[in-house]
């Protein structure tokens, strides 16, 4: 019967039968596995996913709760392969060391019995095995698996050459698990860019992200102590992220927006349903439009093929400047045009910037085709850069500069909120001495966050003179208390 339950349930295995070492006073023991709300969570990833990415902060139990999800596996998935691969071949053994001694803890009536066991392999009898590698070019080809666990990955000193050996070994439906803290000294690794890439829907993987503040006996003393023992913050952020903006950026003398900052304005609230909104794909609320209240979008603009980057583009409150709404997508410039209009339509009519560039000219020529054919006078209209009178901004050796200066003032201040995520990540990640990304890093939702202060801060509107403002200086909010940098 108890058998039974464990082949049924993975959390039943794991909170009945399973044992973790815990180092105290210099004396290891093994102790009851119990599990944390935020491990559960991971669990039903790992039950729901093939392909998982892990981006942590350390010691909070993730590589145990791989171990006890490979030893179910291995137990009563008869016959699975779980392959383990880690920095160094020490590292590798010990992970392997773990299933031994989780195993080991069991009660001899649900222990398999055991073929063959050195420091690189551990065979069972029901034709499980699982054995460890050490990243190089070649560990793991020609196998198969069906678990793959690749344990600190943000570390690999041959991650493209392992995730090439590897891939093949679960092509026939086995299972891929990544995991890691962040290595500061790799902004734009491979690692970070397929958690981004997931994390934003554009891969099968599914993107996890656990804090530091995950583990229930932390809290702000905890993280005060690690903060005063540390060298810089940057050494803080790596072992300990609060956020997925800290755990992505590279040291932050080399960048232009400080973590403290950005978590200042962050406040990711759920997307809302709105029946009213237009049909729009890729487009997120988290505010409907409120009557009377004004709005500003800021739109990146690009060829829009599935070569280009991503045509996004952020909705802001004038009144508060908070993103209330946020489009997504890689849409040819006429499809963005149309796009942007029934945007601004549905938040009372917006002004909208987008960024004047060479395919920002054909949406400002489209959007002014589409609204000619509106009728009546009340409609969206097109931003007016107010320093050269043309329509858009252009993000050119001078204003660029001006728009990513006036963002970094106002998020120092704590005078903006930015909902999106992924938003927060990329402006994590502009780098002071280019103002761009890292090369192969997007910075497009960025780039649409930027013109769209930039819109808020220098008013100017095309062909509705009625309602053309002065060309002074649009006030801020009022500087929010802003959060401590985690």
């Amino acid at each position: 019967m108890e058998v039974e339950k464990c082949t049924q349930s993975l959390f039943y295995f794991i909170l009945n039968y399973c044992f973790i070492e815990e180092p105290a006073l210099h004396v290891t023991s093994w102790i009851s596995f119990q599990l944390w709300p935020f491990q559960t969570a991971v669990l039903r990833g790992f039950l729901q996913h093939t392909l998982v990415t892990i981006l942590k902060a350390r010691q909070l139990g993730i590589t145990w709760l791989v171990v006890a999800y490979a030893l179910w596996l291995m137990l009563f998935r008869p016959g699975s392969i779980v392959l383990i691969f880690s920095a160094g071949d020490t590292e590798a053994k010990n992970l392997l060391a773990r299933i031994k001694g989780m195993h080991e803890h069991l009660p001899e009536w649900l222990q398999a019995a055991v073929t063959s066991n050195d420091e690189h392999k551990y065979f069972l009898a029901n034709g499980s095995r699982a054995q460890s590698f050490a990243s190089t070019k070649k560990a793991g080809r020609s196998m198969t698996a069906s678990l793959v666990i690749l344990d600190e990955a943000d570390w690999l000193m041959w991650f493209q050459a392992t995730m090439a050996a590897i891939k093949p070994t679960i092509d026939g439906g086995g299972q891929l698990i990544m995991l890691s803290t962040p290595d500061k000294e790799k902004p734009g690794s491979s690692f970070k860019a397929i958690w981004k890439a997931a994390q934003a829907g554009l891969n099968n993987y599914k993107a996890i992200f656990i804090p530091w503040s995950a583990r229930p006996d932390r809290d702000e003393a905890w993280y005060g102590r690690q903060v005063a023992d540390a060298e810089t913050i940057d050494d803080v952020h790596q072992e300990y992220p609060a956020t997925p903006a800290e755990a992505l950026s590279g040291r932050s003398a080399t960048k232009r927006f400080q973590p403290g900052w950005i978590n200042g304005c962050s406040d990711f609230i759920p997307a809302i349903q709105d029946p009213k909104a237009p049909a729009v794909p890729g487009l997120v609320i988290y505010e409907r439009p409120c009557p009377g209240r004004e709005y500003v979008i800021g739109a990146d603009c690009s060829e829009g093929d599935v070569t280009s980057d991503a045509t996004p583009w952020t909705v802001f409150d004038v009144l508060t400047w908070a993103e209330v709404a946020h489009g997504y997508g890689v849409f040819e410039p006429d499809v963005q045009a149309g796009y942007l209009v029934q945007t601004a339509v549905y938040y009372n009519n917006a002004t909208i910037c987008p960024e004047r560039n060479n395919h920002g000219h054909s949406v400002i020529l489209a959007m002014r085709e589409l609204l000619k054919q509106m009728p009546g006078v009340q409609k969206p209209v097109i931003y007016r850069n107010p320093f050269d009178k043309k329509p858009g901004w252009l993000s050119n050796i001078k204003f660029k500069p001006q728009a990513i200066n006036l963002a970094a003032e106002v998020m120092r201040e704590g005078s903006c909120t930015i909902r999106t995520e992924a938003t927060a990540i990329e402006i994590a990640g502009v780098e002071s001495s280019t103002l761009s990304a890292l090369e192969g890093e997007t910075d497009d939702r960025a780039m649409s966050y930027f013109i769209g202060l930039a819109a808020l801060k220098w008013p100017g509107v095309e062909k509705r003179p009625s309602q053309i403002r002065s060309h002074s200086d649009r006030a801020r909010p009022q500087t929010r208390s802003v959060k401590p940098s985690m």
